[in-house]
């Protein structure tokens, strides 16, 4: 077990208990987000985890009610289940398993008052129809049943600027049918025709709450692996790569830096009760009037919101007009000079040149409104490049994808560099997702005539050769395999971290601890932190948390 914290262990105790609690009664369920992340990449929390997610068909998790209302001592003391069918005033699609003797209390929950201490939340899955026309449709309705359920807040607004104007339309519509239907009706109808699909007659599971689509396929929801977090098992699914690849993208598997780790707010205390706190103010307030108000004002935020979208994106495309007058011209200018970087492999000077334009391009509203940063398409082609050439193909799309919108077509450059990244992607697929030698094998052989100097297939190379190693002369190639990637990108932690295995394989064992402490400083890969604790005990996962409280 790692370091928990003393939120953590409140946590982890609530998992195990309900792990329990779905064995004795065989509900099947899932680890999700941060735990499921947590017990596939490095078998613990990570450092500044905060929360336990976990995933539930609407098939087990109706089973599970109906044991918590007709069944007596399914919890033990101090627990509670909260879910919007037992709870006035909890108007969220998500369940919560609660500790009551802590605190983890937001606004949102304040008025309802009862899902306020630490807690498991229950993502439900529901099967989505095939078709992508009829799929769409079910979306459309998901994310209008969320925004019309929950009054505390606004759920969709990190949609895209086209999908908001579609949601908000659709969401006056349905406000009208409230205002002469009622609103019990209206939300019944809803959840009627959203649960209204059987697994055997769709593909996929569904669930939606605020920033995204979860979207599955009903394989993935099977009898699957099991997964070690903090010293024991849980259920993870099958193929629980392939999940967090659809939950995080193609980069799940590296660490975010420190300012890009989410962290909950709100007011969190492990040894006071929640009650101590509602005790002291909901007897004083007339809860059927304020909800009712709440609702009003969450129209009116809506309405707002329309406005000031239109706004920001205004004031966006002003950002940057006004943010690339300081380094477009002088890109453009150096067109030449910065290909020449890029062919010396002057990669880390590269990135410093074109920082501006990644921040500019980057920024959540820029992406948010699509907005294309004016930069040449030779200039553009050379960032990706660079990208691609220090093994980052993840982040590619965000930049090409806003491009593609433009009119003009894309250069052979651009859609060569688009081709890589798709190689790129089924090689970690295979590689990471699927362990599958013999395809990863068939990749390589496939591409590597034409992409021979990635560093993907270099990576990928490697940890065929290291699957397969038995011998001193099998550790020798992979150490000289590893000299000859070094020279070329000698900034490429994964590679040190095979090359430290073979050195210790081969009776260098200095070296290997130095190579081991210098590949965690120069890759956040959390699968690569992990092999380098297995193989020397040295836990960058630690000097993580370390790094973390510092910060704090």
């Amino acid at each position: 077990m790692s370091n928990m914290n003393s939120i953590q262990k409140n946590l982890f105790q609530l998992l195990v208990e309900f792990d329990e609690i779905c064995k004795k009664y065989d509900i099947k369920y899932l680890l999700a987000a941060g735990a499921s992340l947590g017990a596939v990449r490095n078998h613990r929390f990570m450092p500044w985890d905060d929360d336990i997610d976990l995933y539930i068909t609407r098939e087990n998790w109706n089973k599970l009610r109906h044991i918590l209302e007709t069944e007596k001592d399914v919890l033990p003391n101090g627990r509670s289940f909260v879910y919007k069918e037992n709870t006035p005033y909890y108007s969220n699609p998500l369940p919560r398993y609660i500790n009551d003797t802590t605190t983890t209390m937001y606004r949102n929950q304040a008025l309802a008052g009862k899902a306020c201490g630490q807690h498991l939340e229950i993502f439900i899955f529901d099967p989505i129809p095939r078709g992508e026309k009829e799929k769409q449709k079910y979306l459309d309705l998901l994310h209008v049943y969320t925004e019309l359920l929950s009054p505390y807040f606004i759920v969709n607004k990190h949609a895209t600027y086209e999908d908001w104007e579609k949601h908000y339309k659709l969401y006056k519509k349905y406000c009208d049918r409230i205002d002469k239907e009622g609103e019990e009706k209206v939300l019944n109808e809803l959840e009627n025709t959203l649960q209204q699909y059987s697994i055997e007659d769709c593909d996929e599971y569904c669930m939606c709450w605020g920033t995204k689509d979860y979207i599955y396929d009903k394989e993935l929801f099977q009898e699957g692996q099991m997964g070690l977090f903090e010293g024991k098992e849980f259920p993870i699914g099958k193929h629980p790569e392939g999940i967090l690849r659809i939950a995080y993208g193609d980069s799940w598997m590296y660490i975010p830096e420190i300012d890009e780790q989410i962290v909950h707010g709100g007011i969190k205390y492990d040894n006071i009760s929640f009650k101590e706190y509602t005790d002291k103010y909901l007897h004083k307030i007339n809860r059927d009037s304020a909800f009712e108000k709440f609702k009003i004002n969450k129209r009116n935020n809506v309405d707002l919101y329309n406005v000031r979208e239109k706004v920001r994106m205004l004031i966006a495309k002003e950002k940057v007009q006004v943010g690339c007058m300081h380094f477009k011209n002088n890109l453009k200018e150096n067109e030449e000079l910065l290909r020449s970087l890029l062919e010396n492999g002057d990669y880390l000077e590269l990135s410093e040149r074109f920082e501006e334009y990644s921040i500019l391009q980057s920024m959540n509203e820029v992406q948010k409104f699509k907005i294309f940063v004016p930069i040449t398409d030779k200039n553009l082609a050379t960032f990706l490049l660079n990208l691609l050439k220090q093994g980052k193909y993840y982040q590619i799309n965000k930049y090409l994808n806003i491009r593609k919108l433009n009119e003009s077509p894309l250069t052979k450059e651009l859609i060569t560099i688009e081709n890589e990244v798709e190689f790129c992607r089924k090689l970690s697929i295979a590689r990471y997702d699927n362990k599958d030698e013999e395809l990863v094998q068939s990749i390589i052989d496939k591409y590597d005539g034409i992409f021979s100097d990635l560093l993907d297939i270099y990576r990928a190379k490697l940890w065929i050769k290291e699957i397969n190693a038995k011998s001193s002369k099998d550790y020798k190639d992979i150490n000289n395999l590893c000299n000859e990637i070094l020279k070329k990108y000698p900034f490429d932690g994964e590679t040190m971290a095979i090359q430290a295995k073979a050195k210790s394989e081969l009776g260098q064992e200095n070296e290997s601890l130095e190579l081991y402490k210098k590949s965690i400083l120069n890759t956040r890969n959390g699968l690569i932190w992990q092999k380098v604790e297995d193989e020397s005990g040295i836990s960058r996962m630690e000097m993580e948390r370390e790094l973390i409280e510092e910060e704090n």
